[in-house]
């Protein structure tokens, strides 16, 4: 096959069939995943085993190159994608916007529904520029050199992992982190397709290369000193605000008086 359009939903479900024909050689101009998640560029080599099961390359949504592995699942297919440029994918993705570079690994495995997939992703070596909520966030805690960095080159973070649900209307971050020298941050919470709107809340660590050794007694991204902060509005006019008194609570009695956050039930 040559060219055209696969919508994977269609395909029949994970080890629901046997199939046993010979290898599937592809080259797709889309493979629709999700209602908003399509692969572009699509290159392939498959076999119908139990489900479908392969190789690829392609790009997510017409931009950033990835590398990947199929393979069945309960309830579906699932895909573990890899790229050596995490911001341009996972914008494209609609995860996140203002990442620059880094390397990424993330699976997607159905749970249920057609389009909705947990996952997990890690990035690494990945920069942050030009992020509305970010940048509210470190204006209302005061760190200005900071956000010097994240309007020249970008905020640099040496690691990230966040835990999701992807449904074609939203994203839940169940739990998120990215740590860097100058910074640690934790997140969780809801994105919403319609209108970009958030819904995230977490603890930021200035100095995290100092004060990580709060990691001991916390969350992943969160250092022994932090303020709990709440992201609400969309992501071009975030509307943040900050417990500055929770910098006294050290990271072994922040789960105290951690809230539940947002979640897709709540939404619903």
């Amino acid at each position: 096959m040559t060219g055209g359009r696969i919508d994977i939903r269609s395909m029949p479900k994970g080890g629901a069939g046997g199939g046993t024909g010979g290898p599937i050689r592809l080259a797709l101009d889309r493979l629709v995943l999700s209602q908003g998640i399509s692969l572009t560029r699509f290159r392939g080599e498959f076999t119908q085993r139990g489900g479908l099961n392969g190789r690829f390359r392609a790009g997510v949504n017409g931009q950033g190159e990835v590398e990947g592995v199929v393979g069945p699942a309960e309830g579906g297919s699932a895909f573990r994608i890899t790229s050596a440029n995490a911001g341009t994918v996972m914008a494209a993705a609609g995860i996140f916007d203002q990442g620059r570079g880094g390397e990424l690994d993330m699976t997607l495995f159905p749970r249920g529904p057609d389009g909705h997939y947990n996952g997990t992703a890690t990035f690494s070596r990945m920069r942050v520029q030009g992020a509305p909520a970010l940048a509210e966030l470190l204006s209302a805690i005061s760190v200005v050199g900071l956000l010097e960095q994240m309007s020249g080159e970008g905020l640099a973070f040496n690691t990230g992992e966040v835990r999701f649900i992807l449904t074609p209307d939203a994203v839940e971050i169940t739990q998120g982190s990215a740590v860097g020298a100058s910074l640690g941050i934790s997140f969780a919470g809801l994105y919403l397709t319609a209108g970009e709107r958030l819904d995230l809340q977490g603890v930021v660590s200035p100095i995290y290369l100092v004060n990580g050794v709060g990691q001991i007694f916390s969350r992943p991204g969160e250092g022994l000193f932090g303020f709990n902060y709440r992201v609400t509005g969309t992501a071009d006019r975030p509307q943040v605000s900050v417990n500055p008194l929770s910098v006294f609570t050290p990271g072994m009695f922040r789960e105290i008086f951690r809230r539940a956050p947002p979640n897709l039930k709540d939404a619903g």
